[in-house]
């Protein structure tokens, strides 16, 4: 994704109604990560959170 669709994507985040447990999960899609990497965090089995967030490793970590 290039920078202009990645702003686009947030910018359609920012304007739906803030939902905390799906947050994390829409914002890493705003970036451009693919549907089976959000499958595999929202199962557990690449989630490594030690705080009750997201952190996709090497990446970045999100707590709503």
């Amino acid at each position: 994704m290039n920078a202009v669709e990645i702003e686009e994507a947030v910018s359609l985040l920012a304007e739906q109604p803030f939902e905390a447990e799906a947050f994390p999960y829409a914002f890493l899609e705003a970036f451009g990560n693919k549907a089976t990497t959000i499958k595999r965090l929202k199962s557990g089995a690449t989630n490594k959170s030690d705080v009750g967030g997201v952190l996709q490793r090497g990446n970045i970590q999100i707590k709503a």
